[in-house]
């Protein structure tokens, strides 16, 4: 018998198990947090793999390229608003439950996902970038039947006189649009600067009804309108 032999017990470890899910959860989010940070011409792929703790590879595996990951993040965050859009307003239909519906679910995104709208703007600044495209498309699938329903209501309320008929429909979704993605895009920088108080989180709850009501008051007929009624 050899008595130099080593007779530890040797315990073999578990191989730690995979989770395909969470590995892609945790790219996601890098990557979200990179494009919103650095742009996407900005962002590298092997700085969101580090960032998400997963080798290299696995990126390219699950998404191709910077594009495909992209493409996964915008889908991810539109996806959040057109589900709770679609939600909202499965309610039955009326002028007025349907704009608060949307105006709630609308400005509660804008206030979760602030890195989302950074990413949109960046592709809207560089259009010769292929993230122009990407935002554009998904935009369009998400957003695009959501906005049939807010603009048939609208127009339905306009040929029953309970909306204003001198502003078009598409101009008055614009305006409501700015009023609240404004708010969480470029407010602070521009408030700070004209020296005006700055606006925090505490009372967004507050925010969100005023958006609601200064939205509805600004759909009301003019007082012609209501008068020739």
């Amino acid at each position: 018998m050899n008595e130099d032999k080593d007779d530890t017990t040797q315990v073999n470890r578990p191989a730690r198990k995979r989770n395909p899910e969470e590995s892609r959860r945790r790219i996601l989010d890098a990557a979200e947090r990179a494009f919103a940070l650095r742009g996407f011409g900005g962002a590298r792929l092997r700085d969101i793999a580090q960032e998400a703790g997963v080798h290299h590879a696995l990126v390219h595996h699950y998404y191709g390229d910077k594009r495909g990951l992209l493409e996964e993040v915008i889908k991810r965050g539109l996806g959040r608003i057109s589900d709770a859009a679609r939600h909202a307003l499965s309610a039955p239909v009326t002028l007025e439950g349907t704009v608060r519906a949307f105006v709630g679910v609308l400005f509660d995104f804008c206030a979760n996902n602030r890195g989302l709208l950074r990413i949109i703007d960046d592709a809207f600044r560089n259009r010769e970038l292929v993230s122009f495209d990407v935002i554009q498309q998904a935009l369009g699938a998400h957003a695009g039947p959501v906005l049939s329903r807010i603009k048939k209501t609208i127009s339905t309320g306009q040929e029953l006189g309970r909306v204003r008929s001198d502003l078009t429909v598409d101009s008055m979704i614009l305006l409501g649009f700015g009023a609240i993605v404004y708010r969480f895009d470029m407010a602070e920088n521009l408030l700070a600067a004209m020296g005006l108080p700055e606006r925090d989180d505490t009372d967004l709850g507050v925010e969100r009804e005023h958006a609601i009501q200064y939205i509805l008051s600004a759909m009301q007929p003019r007082a012609e309108e209501q008068a020739a009624q």
